[in-house]
């Protein structure tokens, strides 16, 4: 599942999070859900929560390619959305 909760501070977060333009170079394509339910067992579907304690994963957003764990690209279609490669993170979000 992944339930996101957005953290202010590197230390506190799980996983630094870059945000790129392209499909073609993200590690994950990424659509937000509003559901939980719906974001269950599915690494590219994020339910954005505000409490740490629920959240599956916290993430810091960062403008580095270099000091991100992992590069995302938002899409709109929950169909296309998931891992576009082989990833170290893959099934732990």
């Amino acid at each position: 599942m992944a339930w996101i909760c957005e953290v202010s501070s590197r230390s506190a977060a799980d996983i630094a999070v870059c945000v790129v333009g392209s499909r073609s170079v993200a590690d994950l394509l990424v659509c937000r859900v509003e559901s939980r339910s719906v974001s269950q067992g599915m690494d590219g579907l994020w339910c954005e929560v505000t409490s740490r304690n629920v959240a599956s994963s916290k993430v810091k957003f960062v403008t580095s390619r270099s000091s991100a764990d992992l590069l995302i690209c938002y899409v709109t279609s929950r169909s296309v959305a998931g891992w576009t490669r082989e990833h170290p993170l893959k099934g732990k979000l």
